[in-house]
């Protein structure tokens, strides 16, 4: 039984390891930590726990690293800016962006078929009224401006939807911690203005 005065960083962390079936002490040896530690933590006891043990916690028990330090207290800065930002992701964040960009890939599809039905469904009223255009041609029976214009309306109505902007709500809640790194070498070839040739430097 949980005590009162948990926290909800130790509600949760409880929660998914009783789910799992996993004991306090087991918990403790996959993450490389005391046992009392993780006690301290599930009772409320221990309101701001170490990153590395929260880390542990989150990979054993596949929950997001970041929910856990805003749980515990850490500020934006703490969790979005440091040398390595990886270290403060678990694998479970890591789905989560993977989860987002799918979703963000579906409705884009979606938005593609709706706006594609659309330009279909102009260009049918378009080749209609020129069919009819074609037509009164030979039969020498003129279409009237009304008839055109109402025909043009309706065109105008069906392509008026692709042309507005994407529904940027969609577009998936990037986490640049998760973005892959490209360390920037310098470069050890230098220009040798009395040599007027490339030099390379050991």
């Amino acid at each position: 039984m949980k005590k009162s005065n948990t926290t909800e960083l130790g509600k949760t962390i409880s929660e998914a390891r009783e789910k799992l079936g996993i004991s306090q002490r087991e918990l403790a040896r996959l993450s490389n930590m005391d046992c009392a530690e993780v006690s301290r933590i599930e009772s409320g006891k221990r309101i701001k726990p170490n990153i590395l043990y929260l880390k542990g916690i989150a990979e054993n028990l596949n929950l997001s690293l970041v929910n856990l330090m805003k749980l515990s207290g850490y500020s934006d800065i703490d969790i979005d800016w440091g040398r390595d930002l990886s270290e403060k992701r678990s694998t479970k964040d890591y789905q989560e962006q993977i989860k987002e960009y799918e979703r963000f890939y579906f409705d884009i599809l979606e938005d593609i078929d709706k706006r594609r039905d659309n330009a279909f469904a102009c260009k049918g009223v378009i080749a209609d009224l020129i069919d009819r255009i074609e037509l009164s041609k030979i039969e020498k029976k003129e279409l009237s401006n009304d008839e055109i214009l109402e025909d043009l309306k309706k065109a105008l109505a069906l392509i008026r939807p692709n042309l507005e902007k994407a529904d940027t709500s969609i577009y998936p809640k990037v986490d640049t911690a998760l973005l892959p790194k490209n360390d920037i070498k310098r470069s050890s070839i230098k220009y040798s203005t009395l040599l007027g040739k490339t030099t390379d430097e050991e």
